[in-house]
């Protein structure tokens, strides 16, 4: 019986250890990413017809979005801001709140005065190296889409 209190209590402390590696790690900035042409090459919601139309209109999308950054600036009072800047300096704060939960998963929650916050189809995400990757309620990668830490 004190042998699997032991192993317990030893499995429980390396998670609590490993959420606040995570938590250190998530704290401060991060910029989102996005990669039009994967997205719609990888969307399972689009038919083959709506992903020819969507490509179409892909470059003007990425031409836009070269010219903006959006940077994810996570707190420790477990809220976040997304910033998004132009080539015009315009910028536009949102405030969101954020979780880890006991796997580690990033999860994300809109604040219900802010109805302008929209996450999609990413339930969670996951830390990889310096990056987050999303992951949907299916547990696949939304490919095309991270984050990437800023130093």
């Amino acid at each position: 019986m004190k042998k699997i209190f032991l192993i317990l209590s030893l499995i429980f402390i390396s998670n609590i250890q490993s959420q606040e590696n995570n938590r250190s790690d998530l704290i401060g900035k991060w910029e989102f990413k996005i990669d039009v042409k994967d997205v719609i090459k990888n969307s399972k919601e689009l038919s083959a017809f709506e992903k020819i139309g969507a490509r179409m209109v892909s470059g003007l999308i990425e031409k836009t979005l070269e010219k903006t950054q959006m940077i994810f600036d996570f707190k420790n009072d477990n809220t976040a801001s997304i910033t998004i800047i132009t080539k015009e300096k315009t910028e536009s704060k949102n405030i969101f709140k954020w979780e880890l939960n006991n796997e580690g998963r990033l999860l994300l929650d809109s604040v219900s005065n802010q109805q302008d916050i929209e996450f999609g189809d990413t339930a969670y995400w996951i830390f990889e190296d310096d990056k987050l990757i999303p992951y949907d309620k299916k547990d696949d990668v939304n490919l095309g889409i991270l984050m990437i830490k800023l130093k």
